[in-house]
């Protein structure tokens, strides 16, 4: 009789321990999935038109664009990587 009722009392808090992560998880999941904020724009130029366009006096004005950083501890909360705390 004891030991069912350890089973069931181990059953429960396994299942707290499961829905609360599941909520917790569900909270937090917007997060993880927002847009990061990149663009991609495909270009329908032909090559022979883009080399026309970039011309020897362009090439040396251009100025490199900012790339996007990848910050794990930005986008997922602290306690999902312990890198972050």
């Amino acid at each position: 009789m004891a030991a069912s009722r350890r089973h069931w009392a181990a059953f429960a808090s396994a299942m707290t321990v499961a829905v609360g992560g599941a909520v917790w998880t569900g909270s937090s999941w917007d997060d993880v999935t927002r847009g990061n904020g990149v663009s991609v724009h495909r270009e329908t130029k032909s090559p022979e038109e883009i080399r026309e366009y970039w011309t020897p006096e362009r090439v040396r004005r251009a100025e490199p664009a900012e790339m996007p950083t990848w910050n794990p501890c930005e986008h997922f909360p602290s306690s999902l990587a312990p890198r972050c705390w």
